[in-house]
């Protein structure tokens, strides 16, 4: 995935438009997407994606993530 597609599906996942992707947003994302997950792996996607432990994944931390 290039940056460019990774910055637009960030903007998907970002429901409020606030600049970061929460826990709940990620979950509806990915229910949008016919996608399950469960709390232990939105757990796990956080812990390996919010660098700043602030609980949410901004821009640069999605896109970083997502290329990994």
């Amino acid at each position: 995935m290039t940056d460019d597609d990774a910055v637009q599906t960030f903007k998907e996942f970002d429901y409020d438009g606030d600049g970061y992707v929460t826990a709940m947003e990620f979950k509806l994302a990915m229910t949008a997407r016919r996608e399950q997950v469960t709390g232990d792996e939105i757990d796990s996607i956080f812990d390996h994606a919010d660098n700043d432990n602030d609980g949410k994944i901004n821009q640069a931390e999605f896109v970083k993530a997502w290329n990994a």
